[in-house]
């Protein structure tokens, strides 16, 4: 403010939250999806199999700035939208001008910001600066969560119309066969997860285990929610450690606070233990489901001097 003052550093945030979402998108399609493109699992997580993405391949290959390419990489999510361009070997800087339009969305939320922090100065006298600054980040705020919105929803009517409107050119998509492949043994490998966490098979001890993990986080959350005041020392966005907190972020919990973190903190202990058991014994159980369809084969061979035929049993 005093460099600049209040109308040029608003502008100065909103240029410098655009240059942050281009840089992530940057980071995203160059460094994850091109980079990592050849890395099965990365693929798999982007869902590239998926009838969505199958859509979205086709909307992002388009020419141009259309509406519907738009709409997807403003109101897509990083993830996969960026990372899929990477995988598509799209050339940058078209989709980081398509990309721009999101400051449609920037300049509310970063006005939002602003009168809140406008809003928090005094004068003098103790009389708020700015009185109307808390309305109109009130305002701001709205207006940017409809901005997201109809972004989203501009985004799933455009690939809603891609899927029905175009399916044949979706269907004639060559499958990823490495990631298929890894797809069916994840649904296999959660089939098994299912049967070895049925709560009649699970040992006792993971039984209490989970019962104790649902009660910690229960009485957690119930004590953060009914005692807040009492958790956690009041703490506002515009609010500095060292002014409010005695320049110690520790004080913003309360002994109650540290209470309700140590429940909580206990709740997924015991519920880590309980996964990482269960992920052992999915495992063994697909090992020994491996090494019994292999354990025992018949071999078919013909015995030249004999000339007959003998079935062998045994192990490969």
């Amino acid at each position: 403010r005093d460099t600049l003052g209040l109308t040029y550093s608003i502008f100065y945030a909103m240029g410098v939250s655009l240059v942050l979402k281009l840089f992530a998108t940057f980071l995203q399609q160059k460094m994850i999806g091109g980079l990592l493109q050849s890395n099965v699992g990365i693929r798999q997580l982007v869902g590239i199999n998926t009838p969505l993405i199958r859509a979205f391949k086709l909307v992002l290959a388009e020419r141009g700035f259309g509406a519907a390419k738009v709409s997807i990489l403003c109101g897509g999510p990083d993830w996969p939208t960026s990372v899929l361009c990477g995988i598509m070997d799209l050339s940058l800087w078209p989709i980081l001008v398509g990309t721009i339009p999101v400051l449609v969305l920037i300049v509310p939320t970063v006005m939002a910001g602003s009168f809140t922090y406008m809003g928090s100065l005094k004068l003098a006298s103790g009389q708020p600066e700015f009185s109307w600054a808390g309305t109109a980040a009130t305002i701001s705020a709205a207006f940017a969560a409809i901005v997201l919105f109809g972004f989203m929803l501009l985004a799933a009517y455009y690939v809603e119309q891609t899927m029905r409107e175009r399916g044949d050119e979706i269907a004639e998509i060559p499958i990823d066969m490495e990631v298929k492949k890894l797809d069916d043994e994840q649904v296999l490998r959660n089939k098994v997860y299912e049967e070895v966490t049925e709560w009649h098979v699970v040992p006792g001890w993971a039984k209490f285990s989970l019962v104790l993990s649902l009660i910690c986080m229960i009485m957690s959350c119930y004590m953060v929610q009914l005692f807040q005041e009492d958790a956690f020392t009041p703490y506002q966005l515009t609010y500095t450690i060292d002014r409010h907190l005695g320049g110690d972020w520790k004080n913003l919990v309360l002994p109650l606070g540290w209470i309700a973190l140590l429940l909580f903190g206990v709740s997924l202990l015991l519920f880590s233990f309980v996964v990482i058991w269960a992920k052992r014994q999915t495992d063994e159980r697909l090992k020994q489901s491996v090494t019994s369809r292999r354990s025992v084969v018949s071999v078919e061979h013909v015995d030249r001097d004999m000339g007959v035929s003998i079935i062998s049993v045994g192990s490969i």
